[in-house]
């Protein structure tokens, strides 16, 4: 495989998105019909949410790997206290989204669990 013909990451998110965004049109379109169903979406959300929970500190690992490798920058050449304090808060707002995320994945979990009944054959 040639790895320049490999997705960009922005475009493996965009689709990610944009494969959810499909989802909810089906559902509210009515697509989604048997509890059987809907257990198997909500297990495939949860996996979701369960990588979201690996991906956000890997992205932080990356910004800040650039931050020490000199890669990233303020833009226009700013202060470098300034670019420390906005890797600073990205990762703030990462770790806070992960622990959402986590919390999602534990709920998804537990609604899977509690339909378990209703989508048995």
């Amino acid at each position: 495989m040639n790895p320049s013909a490999a997705p960009s990451p922005s475009l493996l998110a965009a689709d990610a998105g944009a494969t959810v965004r499909r989802l909810s049109r089906c559902v509210g379109d009515g697509e989604l019909d048997s509890p059987a169903e809907m257990y198997r979406v909500l297990g495939a959300l949860r996996l979701l949410a369960d990588d979201l929970t690996h991906l956000l500190p890997a992205l932080q690992s990356r910004l800040e790997e650039g931050l020490l490798s000199g890669r990233v920058t303020a833009h226009g050449g700013g202060e470098v206290a300034a670019t420390w304090d906005s890797v600073g808060e990205v990762g703030r707002a990462l770790a806070h989204a992960r622990t959402v995320a986590l919390l999602m994945t534990k709920e998804l979990e537990n609604s899977q669990v509690a339909l378990r009944d209703l989508a048995a054959p």
